[in-house]
């Protein structure tokens, strides 16, 4: 080979070992290094991104689900409201039903008066509402409020031995609590 050849390939050899050291000034593959930096950037922020919308779904679901809940319990309270002013009524048709007259058995008005009465009873149990029971029971004062004590042969202390006013229960809920007479 001729030494200008020589020098020639020398040059082209030297050329070619800066690119693959990354010191080509025209952008050889300092540009793809610089090029696969963003595209690793790109790729963090695309995943950071996605993260972030993934939480902020979360968070709305989350919020939704207590929106609905707290809209629910608003609503059981406002029923529990109105079913504590109608307990008072019902509590009078009960007491009507306990003076009820013996001429007017046979009487189709006073059976239809009965009959709203047991209509309510059934409405009440529908939609979760029991009596709480009383007579013959021990006094739990988480249903159960003593109005008076005197002693009673054959009976235990503190058992129930008279109904004053019926309590109800909604739910795990005391609406009213029952107030009662107990033994000593």
């Amino acid at each position: 080979m001729k030494e200008k050849d020589k020098k020639a390939k020398g040059k082209k050899e030297d050329r070619l070992d800066s690119r693959l050291r990354g010191n080509d000034k025209k952008g050889g593959y300092d540009k793809a290094e610089s090029e696969n930096d963003k595209g690793r950037t790109l790729v963090t922020e695309n995943a950071a991104l996605k993260e972030m919308l993934a939480r902020a779904q979360a968070d709305f679901i989350n919020y939704r689900q207590r929106v609905e809940k707290e809209k629910a319990e608003l609503i059981d309270y406002g029923k529990l409201e109105t079913i504590k002013d109608l307990l008072v009524v019902f509590d009078n048709f009960e007491r009507a039903r306990n003076h009820f007259p013996k001429e007017l058995e046979g009487n189709e008005w006073a059976q239809g008066m009965l009959a709203v009465e047991k209509q309510f009873v059934a409405k009440m149990n529908e939609m979760g509402i029991s009596r709480i029971p009383t007579v013959g029971q021990m006094f739990d004062p988480n249903l159960h409020e003593a109005i008076h004590m005197e002693p009673a042969k054959g009976k235990k202390s503190n058992e129930i031995i008279e109904e004053y006013e019926p309590g109800y229960i909604y739910k795990d809920k005391v609406l009213r609590y029952a107030k009662v007479k107990l033994a000593k």
